[in-house]
Protein backbone atom coordinates (compact mmCIF):
# COMPACT_ATOMS: atom_id res chain seq x y z
CA UNK A 1 0.00 0.00 0.00
CA UNK A 2 1.60 3.42 -0.71
CA UNK A 3 0.59 6.48 0.91
CA UNK A 4 1.15 10.00 1.81
CA UNK A 5 0.72 12.11 4.79
CA UNK A 6 1.37 15.11 5.99
CA UNK A 7 1.21 15.55 10.21
CA UNK A 8 0.29 18.82 11.40
CA UNK A 9 3.76 19.98 12.14
CA UNK A 10 4.13 19.82 8.45
CA UNK A 11 5.94 16.43 8.45
CA UNK A 12 5.44 14.35 5.10
CA UNK A 13 5.23 10.35 5.75
CA UNK A 14 5.43 8.50 2.39
CA UNK A 15 5.25 4.61 1.91
CA UNK A 16 6.21 3.31 -0.76
CA UNK A 17 7.75 -0.50 -2.68
CA UNK A 18 11.21 -0.82 -3.72
CA UNK A 19 13.40 -4.15 -4.05
CA UNK A 20 9.84 -6.08 -3.22
CA UNK A 21 9.96 -4.68 0.30
CA UNK A 22 7.67 -2.24 1.75
CA UNK A 23 9.08 0.96 3.22
CA UNK A 24 8.06 4.63 4.90
CA UNK A 25 10.12 8.07 4.23
CA UNK A 26 9.63 10.17 7.10
CA UNK A 27 11.14 13.97 7.37
CA UNK A 28 13.75 12.57 4.89
CA UNK A 29 14.57 9.14 6.87
CA UNK A 30 13.53 5.73 5.30
CA UNK A 31 12.76 3.04 7.18
CA UNK A 32 12.29 -0.53 5.81
CA UNK A 33 8.72 -2.02 7.30
CA UNK A 34 9.44 -5.28 8.55
CA UNK A 35 6.56 -7.91 9.47
CA UNK A 36 8.06 -10.96 11.41
CA UNK A 37 4.40 -12.83 11.53
CA UNK A 38 4.77 -12.79 7.62
CA UNK A 39 8.32 -14.68 8.35
CA UNK A 40 7.19 -16.90 10.49
CA UNK A 41 3.84 -17.61 8.87
CA UNK A 42 6.16 -18.64 6.07
CA UNK A 43 8.11 -21.34 8.21
CA UNK A 44 6.42 -24.60 7.84
CA UNK A 45 7.84 -26.00 11.10
CA UNK A 46 6.08 -22.97 12.84
CA UNK A 47 3.23 -23.23 11.48
CA UNK A 48 2.98 -27.03 12.59
CA UNK A 49 3.71 -25.68 15.72
CA UNK A 50 0.59 -23.62 15.86
CA UNK A 51 -1.75 -25.99 14.47
CA UNK A 52 -0.92 -28.71 17.01
CA UNK A 53 -0.81 -25.94 20.10
CA UNK A 54 -4.79 -24.71 18.61
CA UNK A 55 -5.64 -28.78 18.43
CA UNK A 56 -4.54 -28.88 22.47
CA UNK A 57 -6.45 -25.79 23.31
CA UNK A 58 -9.83 -26.94 21.26
CA UNK A 59 -8.72 -30.63 23.36
CA UNK A 60 -8.94 -28.76 26.76
CA UNK A 61 -5.14 -29.62 26.81
CA UNK A 62 -3.80 -25.94 28.78
CA UNK A 63 -1.90 -25.45 31.35
CA UNK A 64 -2.15 -22.92 34.01
CA UNK A 65 1.14 -20.50 34.63
CA UNK A 66 1.32 -22.18 38.22
CA UNK A 67 1.18 -25.37 36.86
CA UNK A 68 4.25 -25.34 34.71
CA UNK A 69 5.94 -23.65 37.72
CA UNK A 70 5.48 -26.29 39.58
CA UNK A 71 6.21 -28.91 37.27
CA UNK A 72 9.57 -27.27 36.64
CA UNK A 73 10.68 -26.97 40.08
CA UNK A 74 9.40 -30.68 40.45
CA UNK A 75 11.67 -31.52 37.31
CA UNK A 76 8.83 -32.79 35.30
CA UNK A 77 9.39 -30.57 32.30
Amino acid sequence: MNFSLKAPDGTVIESYHKDHREYIRIAGLEYEIYNPVEALDADPEIKEMIEASEQDIQQGKVYSTDDLVEAIKRGDW
